[in-house]
């Protein structure tokens, strides 16, 4: 971090008293916990053009929703870019991720974070918004095409051609994480699942979700069946996982 940048996430926090780099997240940014004698804060910076635009889009999304349901995200601080990077600064909230509870946890704990997160992800779901999720995949194709002529992603042009021409029957859109993985789940101290990174929250399709967050219980029917026992909503077929979870995701 830059004096200059320090200087101006202080304007808006007030003066720093400690900051710490908790590590990468993803590859995508670098996280750092920061201190103030007001409170404390989590500051994202981006260097890569892409992952500048994903922190960019996740400012956007975290201002949005203080308004739309207060509380319900990390509270949004400031977005800053400067030449070279981009930083998204939020309120700092406690937990742990989901990935980490799940490995920390007993055979009967575990069981109980996946029913948990089945019932979380029904009640997100149920926002509706109008329309239907093809809106939305049409708009992710585009963007995964632009992707790969970037070069930003592993998804290959023969891949997006077999998905866009094998695209699932539209359903009712709704609001949806957009990258609904355990990593960007987290668990507070009394057990409350609350999303982080948040850049691709918007109306969709909430089938993507399910693919994601299932994926690393497709084979263990007991956790599955717990996430499903939460999750309400139909099951994912076969088809249907594969094109989310081992197509589209590809490229994102």
């Amino acid at each position: 971090m830059t004096e200059a940048t320090r200087v101006r996430i202080e304007q808006l926090t007030g003066d720093i008293e400690y900051i710490e780099q908790l590590g990468e997240q993803g590859g995508t940014a670098t996280v750092y916990r920061v201190e103030t004698k007001t409170g404390k804060y989590l500051l994202k910076t981006a260097t890569k053009a892409r992952y500048q635009e994903w922190l960019a889009e996740e400012a956007v999304v975290l201002e949005e929703w203080m308004q739309r349901e207060p509380g319900f995200l990390p509270e949004y601080v400031g977005f800053l870019k400067t030449e070279q990077q981009s930083h998204l600064l939020m309120q700092w909230r406690d937990g742990i991720t989901l990935t980490t509870a799940l490995r920390q946890a007993t055979s009967e704990r575990r069981i109980q974070l996946w029913q948990a997160f089945g019932t979380y992800l029904f009640h997100f779901h149920q926002r509706a918004t109008g329309g239907t999720s093809q809106e939305w995949l049409t708009e992710r194709l585009v963007t995964a095409e632009r992707y790969v002529t970037s070069v930003w992603t592993s998804g290959t042009m023969d891949l997006l051609k077999q998905l866009k021409s094998s695209c699932p029957e539209p359903i009712i859109a709704s609001w949806i994480h957009g990258d609904c993985t355990t990593d960007n789940l987290l668990v507070a101290t009394d057990g409350k699942l609350s999303f982080i990174d948040v850049g691709a929250m918007r109306p969709g399709d909430r089938r993507y979700d399910i693919a994601l967050a299932i994926s690393p219980i497709i084979n263990d029917p007991v956790a599955l069946d717990a996430f499903y026992e939460g999750y309400r909503f139909e099951r994912l077929t076969t088809r249907e996982f594969d094109y989310y979870e081992h197509g589209l995701y590809s490229f994102f």
